[in-house]
Parts: C-alpha cells; sequence; structure tokens
C-alpha cells in the first residue's frame, strides 16, 4: 500500500508523472490511428495546468518552454479532437429533427465537409509526430518525467496544496461571475465563458493532485467541477457548432440540389441552446 507523500513536490510530481506517461505513451496509438486523441489531448492539459498551479514548484524558465511546446502539441490534437465533438453533435441534432424539416442532402454534406476537414487535421498532426519539434518535446517530457525542475518550495508539507488549491478555486469563482455579469449586461461574453472553463479544469486538476492527500473529499469537489465544465462545455460547443453552420449553410445551401433551410433550423437550435445558461450555472455562482 503507497503511503500518502510528506513533500508537496511528491505528491504534484506523482500527478505531473502520470500525465507524462500518457502523453509518452500515445504515439503509437496516434500513428495507428487508435482513439486516444482525447485521452492524450487531456495529459497534455493536464501536464500545463500542473505547471502553471503549481509555478512556484517549478523552475519558471524550464516551465515556459515545456508550457510553449504542450501549447503547440494541444494544438494540433484539438483540431482533430474539435472535429470528432462537432460530427457528434451535428448527428445527435439532425436525429432530433422530424423527418419533413430534413430537406435536401444536408447529412452527407455535412459528413463529408467534416470528413475533409479531419483528414487535413489529422494529417498535420501525423506530420507534427514526425518532426524534429516534436521529438524534442518527448524529450522534453521524459526529462520532466524523472526528473522535474523543482524549486526550493517542493520541500514543504503536501498539506500546502490546499492553498494552491484555493487560488485555483477563487479565480474561477472571479471569471465566472465576470462572464455571467457581461452576460446580463448584453455584451459579448462568450470568449469570457470559454476562460472560466479553462479555470474550471485547472481547478478539477489541481483537486485531483490531492486526491492521495484529500480522497472523497476530493472525489466531491471533482464532480461538482465536471458538472460545471459540463455547462460550459456545452455552451461552448453550441457556439462553435453554430458558426460552423453558418458559414457551410451560406456556402453550401445556396447550391443546385442543396435546400438551405436545415442549416437555418439547425443554427436556431444551436443558438436557443444558450437560453438556459445562467439558470443552469446559479448553483455554482
Amino acid at each position: 500500500m503507497n503511503s500518502t507523500p510528506d513533500r508537496i513536490g511528491d505528491l504534484v510530481c506523482a500527478y505531473l508523472t502520470e500525465q507524462c506517461t500518457v502523453i509518452i505513451d500515445s504515439e503509437a496509438d496516434l500513428r495507428a490511428g487508435e482513439n486516444v486523441v482525447h485521452t492524450t489531448r487531456v495529459a497534455v492539459r493536464r501536464l500545463r495546468s500542473t505547471i502553471r498551479v503549481f509555478a512556484d514548484l517549478f523552475d519558471e524558465t524550464q516551465a515556459q518552454q515545456l508550457d510553449a511546446e504542450l501549447v503547440w502539441w494541444a494544438g494540433m490534437l484539438g483540431a482533430v479532437r474539435d472535429l470528432d465533438i462537432l460530427s457528434v453533435r451535428l448527428a445527435e441534432r439532425l436525429a432530433e429533427l422530424p423527418p419533413e424539416v430534413v430537406m435536401g442532402p444536408i447529412q452527407s454534406t455535412i459528413q463529408t465537409e467534416l470528413a475533409v476537414r479531419r483528414k487535413k487535421a489529422s494529417d498535420a498532426m501525423l506530420a507534427g509526430l514526425d518532426s524534429e519539434r516534436y521529438r524534442k518535446l518527448v524529450a522534453l517530457v521524459r526529462r520532466w518525467r524523472s526528473d522535474p525542475p523543482l524549486t526550493p518550495v517542493a520541500d514543504e508539507s503536501a498539506e500546502v496544496i490546499e492553498r494552491y488549491i484555493k487560488t485555483a478555486k477563487k479565480k474561477v469563482r472571479k471569471r465566472l461571475a465576470h462572464a455571467v455579469a457581461t452576460r446580463k449586461a448584453g455584451e459579448p461574453s462568450a470568449e469570457l465563458f470559454h476562460r472560466a472553463r479553462k479555470s474550471a479544469k485547472r481547478h478539477r486538476y489541481s483537486v485531483e493532485a490531492a486526491s492521495p492527500l484529500w480522497g472523497g473529499k476530493a472525489e466531491k469537489i471533482v464532480e461538482d467541477r465536471k458538472r460545471l465544465q459540463d455547462i460550459l462545455g456545452d455552451h461552448q460547443d453550441s457556439i462553435v457548432c453554430a458558426a460552423f453552420l453558418r458559414e457551410l449553410g451560406a456556402r453550401r445551401g445556396i447550391r443546385s440540389g442543396q435546400n438551405g433551410f436545415t442549416f437555418g433550423v439547425l443554427y436556431a437550435m444551436e443558438t436557443a441552446a444558450g437560453d438556459s445558461l445562467l439558470t443552469d450555472l446559479k448553483p455554482f455562482l
């Protein structure tokens, strides 16, 4: 039975090591076309979150170097994953519509468009795997896994992790309150809610790192953050989906054999999806 780490450096690095391992081990599966884009992307997010939330524990210059490369790789993975999310969402939306509202070959039009875009994004990701930049990234992640550049702060008691988690939690509340106030004022708020969602993820990941110390307490907080992420994530997905439908409908809906009506119906569904956002967020304010 593993004992709970006494030092915060050991506690945080155990979590960091898990993420590094997922990233390193994902390469073969990504090359083989296995469904690991999402898990790899999440590991990248968790690693970035760890070196940001617990920034005092790591050498600043080396942490910035790692973060910059992780941003690049997350972008590659995200370009593929976002299209997968869009594909599933639109398939579900179309399934909700009565047959008489689905006019023209809209399903095949959407599927073809997304397949073309995903192929391009996937090819770019695979090219990234073959790049010298990726090789350097993997080498960097390996070094962080085996010998993270810790500062003397890492020798403090594991109990001080609560201080970092409280700071992460305050940032969520601040960003969420600002986004809600901005939306109530009728001002553009999409980017603010997106930032609040990212803060919620960082708070959740910091609590995950504390799980060996906090046990059931951590599990409850993580579940609460997941619910908040789901609400904000659905809101973000609806914005992305609406933009896609507007662009594709305007470009393809006017062609011979096409009918732009269903594009408009789907667009209306997505824009209406955000009507309950403020009500859904009340328990988190």
